[in-house]
């Protein structure tokens, strides 16, 4: 929270959040908008490259989003875990109000960062585990985990529901993780459902029997490989894909995204900050789930869900969350 209070004062969150839904893709302001200055720095640090798919890009694009609603000033800086101490003390000597933390690797050293910088307050957004830095109930800490398995579980849902071979890659994955594991329990609870029998792969290309496609984590574009099935489909995790220019000329191939709620989660610890209304601790901290409105499914495209899908999604979160209580 910044000293000096900005000399605009912003006259409520929700209103300020909604008029910053109005922006376009590109986070630009209409001609006639006029936003003045506030003295306010966010600063952003993302595992990897900022415009990365998934949580990295959602990010990015919602604090340029801050950047053009609120009129505040923005640093933006892509670490790893070896530079991220060296990389925090930088940003709090340049007196960043807020500092929004993206990504699992940066959990062990960000305890220490937060506890000796009370004046600074921080999100994280992980999709790890948060239960170490929840507990120690920092005042200055926003934890915003995104529940992986779950927008896998979803994911593998919709895919099975798209996919006429009965074969789904996800591309990019090198290794198991959370998204993987939830991709084959939603292939197999649509398997459970319908009577069929659906293969999961996963590795850095597309499996050639797959037509369907679900990119995570890729640092890439996308390529379609030229022997695969004509009729290839997309499902993805992060940004909506259909707002991704790289697939611009394969946009009738985008079937659905499940989009996670990291983007507008930083929006509004921006909004909370700069009205002194910043919550952190275990109060302010939170799982996103599809139950919560953490996470998303995109609206329908070229590619429309089939008949009742979106119930039986639904219906497969709630099992899910539920069986958490």
């Amino acid at each position: 929270m910044p000293e000096n209070k900005p000399s605009r004062a912003i006259a409520s969150i929700s209103a300020v959040l909604a008029f910053a839904g109005l922006l376009s893709g590109c986070a630009t302001l209409p001609e006639d908008a006029t936003i003045e200055p506030v003295d306010y720095r966010a600063c952003l640090v993302t595992d990897g490259a900022a415009d990365r798919a998934g949580l990295n890009d959602s990010a990015l694009y919602s604090l340029n989003e801050a950047v053009v609603s609120f009129g505040i000033k923005k640093t933006i800086i892509a670490a790893n875990p070896s530079k991220f101490i060296k990389v925090t003390d930088k940003l709090i000597k340049a007196e960043c109000h807020l500092i929004a933390v993206v990504g699992s690797r940066f959990s062990e050293s960000l305890k220490d960062v937060v506890a000796t910088n009370p004046a600074t307050n921080f999100l994280f957004i992980t999709d790890g585990s948060d239960r170490a830095l929840v507990a120690e109930d920092l005042p200055n800490l926003v934890v915003y985990r995104i529940d992986l398995y779950e927008a896998g579980l979803l994911a593998g849902h919709i895919a099975s529901s798209f996919t006429e071979t009965r074969s789904l890659t996800v591309v990019c994955n090198r290794t198991a993780t959370p998204f993987l594991s939830g991709v084959k329990a939603g292939a197999a609870q649509f398997d459970l459902e319908n009577g069929t029998l659906t293969l999961v792969n996963s590795g850095l290309m597309q499996t050639p029997s797959s037509d369907v496609l679900l990119p995570y984590n890729c640092t890439k574009p996308i390529v379609l490989q030229p022997d695969s099935p004509s009729n290839n489909k997309l499902v993805g995790y992060g940004r909506d894909l259909y707002l991704e220019p790289s697939l611009a000329e394969v946009k009738e191939s985008i079937g659905a995204t499940i989009i996670p709620g990291a983007g507008p989660r930083l929006l509004e610890a921006i909004a909370a900050d700069l009205e002194s209304e910043f919550i952190g601790g275990k109060l302010g901290s939170t799982t996103a789930s599809f139950g919560n409105g953490g996470l998303l499914i995109s609206d329908e495209h070229a590619i429309a869900l089939p008949s009742g899908e979106l119930q039986k999604l639904k219906d497969l979160a709630m099992a899910y969350e539920t069986s958490f209580k």
